[in-house]
Formats: structure tokens, sequence, C-alpha cells
């Protein structure tokens, strides 16, 4: 299914991001700490991904060639090049199928157990974005036991423990990423974790007076969109907005706050917004929300939208594809009611990835079905975490009152 990346995928992407500009050198590694805007540096949109597939790049020269060591570094350089424009190209276009082609672009490469460093962390990015979190984490492990101070890693592996639920090694490199690049992106990685005992609102202050301080760049923005999440926690949506509507000011096509944002808005019963918002949206979760929209506001369009995503759907059932049971889950409650396909997707999700809206989907496909077990996983970990947010608890709270 053609969905974008979740919630903490953002620090992913933002990472990911840094590595397409100029291709960097495939040698050694340089030791000195990169600016924070160097490893989180948006580039201009991928709209056409450049035609150069494993045929015209890594299948003509791999590393069992008989070729000079010029020719090897060639060829690993162009097979990178290609998997970082794949990937940015998924990032914009909200269209994980570009993962795909980044992987068939590191093919020669792919299967091997100690590959080049530059290999190993887009492996894991890619990894990470087809949901397959287990081998990321391998990948992030190897490469930060022998580059310790590598931000990217880092950075990564947080956001890969995070929604694994390993929260002490996301807290942990978080940390880490702060002594390295600054107190401004240690904090924005670790604004996720913030609710969980009642530290969001000095995470959110915090993160207000670094982002004052900051320079207007990548990271100021990406710590604007988590600040707007922590506000949403908070239940201070008037200044959620007000921070979404920052950050799209200077990055207007980002599919990841344009979600966050949409979710905004249909919570505070304003459809009508998301429509025009959306309407020229191409990213199937923005689609998503632009059928919920649609639906609420009984457009004779809603229709055709959701069968275009229903047949989304099927594909990706059809080829065994869960990367997207979260946004599956949300189809079966908000665009074409099911409450028991909405659990049953929304379970599954829950095996996957534990962010705090994977915690609501499931609440709120319980509450649909009138069955309050089939959330208890999500209520434990409430519990557990002393999770404090106003969405969560609102969720919470209709699922019980239903019972």
């Amino acid at each position: 299914m053609v969905f974008a990346l979740g919630a903490v995928g953002l620090a992913v992407v933002l990472t990911t991001a840094a590595m397409l500009g100029p291709s960097r050198a495939v040698g050694p590694v340089q030791t000195r700490s990169p600016a924070p805007d160097e490893v989180v540096a948006k580039v201009d949109p991928v709209r056409t991904v450049d035609a150069v597939g494993p045929a015209r790049t890594v299948d003509a020269v791999g590393p069992s060639d008989a070729v000079g060591p010029i020719d090897a570094d060639a060829a690993l350089a162009a097979a990178l090049t290609a998997a970082r424009r794949h990937v940015e190209a998924s990032r914009r276009q909200g269209d994980p199928r570009f993962l795909g082609r980044a992987q068939a672009a590191l093919a020669p490469w792919w299967d091997a157990a100690a590959p080049p460093d530059e290999v190993l962390l887009l492996r894991a990015t890619i990894r990470q974005g087809l949901h397959d979190f287990a081998a990321a984490r391998v990948d992030l492990d190897a490469l930060i036991g022998h580059r310790p101070d590598d931000v990217q890693a880092l950075l990564t592996r947080a956001v890969v423990a995070t929604v694994q639920g390993d929260l002490a090694r996301a807290t942990a490199d978080c940390a880490r990423v702060g002594a390295l690049a600054g107190e401004l992106l240690g904090l924005t990685c670790a604004a996720p974790l913030a609710s969980r005992d009642g530290g969001a609102r000095a995470a959110f202050d915090r993160l207000g007076a670094l982002t004052a301080a900051a320079p207007r760049g990548p990271v100021a923005v990406w710590a604007t969109t988590a600040r707007a999440e922590l506000a949403r926690a908070l239940d201070d949506d008037r200044a959620a907005e007000r921070l979404l509507r920052a950050a799209l000011a200077v990055t207007p096509d980002d599919p990841y706050a344009l979600a966050v944002l949409a979710d905004l808005l249909l919570d505070g019963g304003r459809p009508d917004e998301v429509d025009a918002m959306l309407r020229d949206a191409q990213a199937e979760t923005l689609v998503l929300r632009r059928a919920i929209a649609l639906r609420r506001l009984g457009k004779p369009e809603a229709a055709a939208l959701a069968a275009r995503l229903r047949g989304e759907i099927d594909a990706s059932a059809a080829r065994g594809d869960d990367t997207h049971l979260r946004e599956r889950a949300r189809y079966f409650l908000d665009v074409a009611p099911d409450a028991a396909m909405a659990v049953a997707a929304a379970r599954g999700n829950w095996n996957l990835q534990r962010e705090a809206i994977d915690v609501r989907t499931l609440l709120e496909a319980a509450a649909a079905a009138h069955d309050p077990a089939a959330a208890a996983p999500a209520l434990i970990w409430i519990d557990a975490g002393g999770i404090d947010d106003a969405v969560l608890t609102r969720a919470r709270a209709r699922l019980e009152g239903g019972r």
C-alpha cells in the first residue's frame, strides 16, 4: 500500500535527506562531528527520479567483478547516488515503492554481512522505511559499533528503538546525538518520548527556547513540528496548529507535517479545510485523510476516492504486505467503516510499531468494535509508561465510555 512514513519516521527521512546532495566520497570516514543542519538538511524535492536503475549502475560492476579499485569505487558511488535519490523520492511523494528501487540499486551489497559503512546506513534507512525494524537495528548496531559518533546512525537507531518500544536505547541515543550535534537536535530526537511521566511541558518549553535562538534551518523546522505534537499532547491544539503552519511555511509539501495538521483539523470538526488543503496531494497517506474529510462532508467524490484506496488495500493484502496496517485500520475506521477489519489491522500494526499514533489507532478501533479487551496492549503501554497525552486520554475515554 502506498503510504508515507509514520510519526517518528520523520527523523529518519530528515536524516536520509542529509545524504542527498552531492554524493559523499566513498573512502575514509571523516572524524569531525557534523553540524546539525548537515545531518538533517533538506534538499529540493525529487519530483522525477533519474532513470538510473540496477542495470545502468550496479549490475554492470559489482564487488566480485574483476575490476580495479577505481571502477569498484565508481560503481559503489553510483549505486549510492541512485539509492539515495529513490529514498528521497519515496519521502517526497509518500510512495514506499521507491524504496524497492533503492534496494535494487544496492543489490550487489544488499545481502553482504559487512558492506561499506555508507551501504550499512542506507540499507538500515531503507529497512526502517519498509518496517523491517529488526534488520535495520542489526545494521545500525554494527555501524555504530565501529563509528560510535556517527550522528546520522545514532539518530536513525533512536527512531527505530522508539518504534520498537526500546525506550532506554532511544533515550541514550538521543542524548548522544545532543552531545555530538547540539541540544536542539538531541531534544527534538527525544520529543516522542517526552509524554512519559509528565515530561511534555518541560520539553515543549525548552524546545521553544532553543528554537527561538537557533538559525532557521532543517533542525529548527523539525523541532517546530515536534513542538506541535507536544502541544497536542498538552491539549493545546491552537498552539499546535500555529506551529504546524509555521513549519509548512518553510516546507509546504512536507507530507508528515501535512498529515499531522490534517488530523488536528479533522479532530476539530474542520473537514472542509482538510479537503481544501489536500486537494492536490498525491501521497496516499494524505489522500486517506482527504477521503475521511470528503466522507464527513458528504461530497459525491468521496465514493471514488474510497474505491481508489480500497484498491490499494486489496493489492497490498494480495502481496502479503503488512507495512501499512496503521493506515489500513484508519481506512476501516473512517472511510469505509468495518470495525472488525479495523481491529484486525490495528492489532497487527501494534505488533510492528508502538508510537502514540499506533496507540490511538488501536484504542479507536477497539471502541468502534465495542471490544475494550482488544485494546489491552495499548492500555498497558499507557499505564506502564505513565503517558500523559490529551489525545490518547480522549481516545481512552471513548473506549471506556462505550463498555
